[in-house]
């Protein structure tokens, strides 16, 4: 085993994932006598007791809402069918859901090098397994909940050995409300995968390690107006390529306020200005001459969602951010900020998405560029071909524009992605899939690079029928700029 694969159990964490685990088998073990008996033993001697449920009626069914119209995972009334409701300790239950997933990828370009590297570029097979684990936890009372999700994986790489990882992602979330006036959350995140801009560490590795904290508070002035909102956050982006933690290691703290009044069917208008000082520790004095050791992004933002029906939704952001730097103060510069996105079911099978962007970015591919923007949209096409199988298509094209260090200039690139997806729903516990991308980016004066990722997949999943908390995981294919359509990227 390679050093760098050291691999750890939270050893705490093992009597808690046998009872998931138990709980999850519930449903094959239950035409066995006595095995809820047992299952309900071991959850009341770690949740407390399980009260009889009586028989209910078959609800109604619910009229289809768009993507954009679902509530959030940790939003909504919780069902008092969770693990373990009527307890003292949890009344209303515990919603959870564990998944297991394979995955097997070729990767044509992993180190995205450009054209002109001609036989460093090599293809690869990878295969990349991951545990993941999420739950939602009412504490004491339904407005008083915790929000967790794990997942824990392995990547090995056929070829390029010094690839291999273990890509992890924590994140754990206090909501909480005080009476009728105070409500607000806590959070903590911690995650580890493989930096997507690795072609300055090759033929190394770049692992990139994340952990956030985030508090906020607001004061419910009325049931529809929460006013003011206060939030602080801080951020640690660190990289394990020597070269890349000169450069790229920070430090981020934000502090925001803002004021938010709700509407119908959960449409809301925010507004707030927030506040952000990033700063780069690791940086030599020529880094700091060239690219500055700090600066602070001071914005004023308005953010909204408008549920048009139950079929359609459209979201929208604007901002007006002001950036100072420490000591490059020639270098300030004010930058608008944009994003519209909107949601259209058009029949109960199809669903349309489309996103449009322009926003500011932190540049890690090339560290002659000071910081760089991004431009571009989006339109996803999702379609149920049956009752059991879903098709879906992404189109993505962006430009990016490059502001350089010192009277360098600027430069752009344009870039293409595509990505299709197949889902197929086996049975209520396994799901299939087949997904993949093409991308270009090109430039004038720019070294272009291309790169294709083909994979195939199955999850097996567990869960005591709710949905929302497998919304909780944190997915690296719904992330920008490689978006790929799921059924969980968008709810």
């Amino acid at each position: 085993m390679r050093a760098h694969q050291r691999s750890s159990v939270w050893q705490p964490a093992i009597p808690l994932a046998a009872v998931v685990l138990m709980c999850a088998a519930r449903p094959a073990g239950a035409a066995q006598p006595g095995a809820d008996a047992m299952i309900d033993a071991v959850i009341a001697r770690t949740v407390g007791a399980v009260a009889s449920k009586p028989a209910e009626p078959p609800a109604p069914a619910a009229p289809a809402l768009s993507q954009g119209a679902r509530a959030d995972a940790g939003q909504g009334p919780l069902t008092r069918r969770g693990l373990g409701a009527g307890s003292p300790v949890f009344p209303e239950g515990i919603e959870y859901s564990v998944q297991i997933s394979r995955v097997i990828q070729q990767v044509s370009n992993p180190y995205r090098l450009p054209d002109t590297a001609g036989d460093r570029r090599h293809s690869d097979l990878a295969v990349g397994d991951e545990v993941r684990a999420a739950a939602i936890i009412p504490l004491a009372s339904e407005r008083t909940r915790l929000l967790a999700s794990a997942a824990f994986g392995n990547v090995d790489y056929r070829d390029q050995g010094q690839l291999d990882h273990h890509p992890h992602a924590l994140k754990t979330t206090l909501q909480w409300r005080a009476g009728d006036l105070l409500q607000g959350s806590a959070s903590v995140s911690d995650r580890v995968r493989l930096n997507r801009y690795m072609a300055s560490s090759w033929p190394e590795r770049d692992l990139l390690k994340q952990r956030v904290y985030n508090a906020d508070v607001g004061l419910r002035v009325t049931e529809s107006l929460t006013l003011p909102i206060l939030s602080v956050s801080r951020t640690s982006s660190r990289n394990e390529f020597a070269l890349n933690q000169q450069l790229y290691n920070r430090d981020d703290s934000q502090v925001q306020i803002a004021a938010r009044l709700m509407g119908r069917d959960n449409s809301y208008v925010m507004a707030g200005v927030s506040r952000v000082r990033s700063s780069y520790p690791d940086r030599t004095p020529l880094q700091i001459q060239q690219l500055d050791r700090a600066y602070t992004d001071t914005e004023f933002f308005l953010n909204s969602i408008w549920h048009y029906s139950a079929r359609t939704a459209l979201e929208g952001y604007a901002g007006w951010r002001q950036r100072r730097y420490s000591t490059l103060t020639d270098r300030n510069v004010d930058l608008v900020t944009a994003e519209l996105r909107g949601y259209w079911d058009y029949s109960v099978k199809t669903a349309f998405h489309v996103h449009l962007w322009h926003r500011p970015f932190g540049n890690e591919e090339d560290p002659s560029t000071l910081y760089s923007t991004l431009t571009g949209g989006r339109v996803t096409m999702r379609w149920q071909a049956g009752e059991k199988t879903w098709l879906s298509l992404n189109v993505v094209r962006e430009r990016q524009k490059n502001y350089r260090i010192g009277a360098g200039g600027t430069s752009e690139t344009m870039s293409w992605r595509v990505g299709p997806r197949l889902e197929w729903q086996m049975n209520p516990r396994v799901l299939l899939t087949l997904d993949g991308w093409r991308e270009r980016v090109s430039g004038a004066g720019y070294p272009g690079y291309g790169g294709t990722v083909v994979r195939a997949g199955v999850t097996l999943m567990y869960d005591n029928g709710s949905p929302r908390p497998s919304r909780l995981y944190m997915r690296e294919e719904c992330d920008a700029p490689r978006y790929l359509d799921t059924r969980m990227c968008d709810q």
